[in-house]
């Protein structure tokens, strides 16, 4: 019955030497065990749209252009107006 003990527990510290040695010895130049790469759906579908507007161009040579540079800001300026009351639900007064 002691043999048997002792032969089961030299057993078990032989795998669980191993074992030891298989997952944590190495210099580290190995590659993972397995690659997860999670895609969703919504960064596949921005990836597209990055894609499809890679080939676009703008022409700039129109900011160059002296009917460009001829254009005047016909903006109307705007009066400040006083401000109205803090609460306007408030009844008066």
């Amino acid at each position: 019955m002691k043999s048997n003990t002792m032969l089961l527990i030299l057993i078990t510290l032989l795998i669980a030497g191993g074992a030891y040695w298989y997952f944590f010895t190495g210099n580290g130049d190995q590659p993972p065990l397995s690659v997860s790469t999670s895609v969703n759906r919504a960064q596949t579908q921005f990836q597209t749209l990055v894609n499809e507007l890679k080939p676009i161009s703008f022409a700039t040579d129109l900011f160059s252009d002296p009917r460009f540079n001829a254009l005047v800001d016909l903006a109307t300026p705007v009066t400040p107006e006083p401000a109205g009351r803090v609460d306007p639900f408030a009844p008066l007064k």
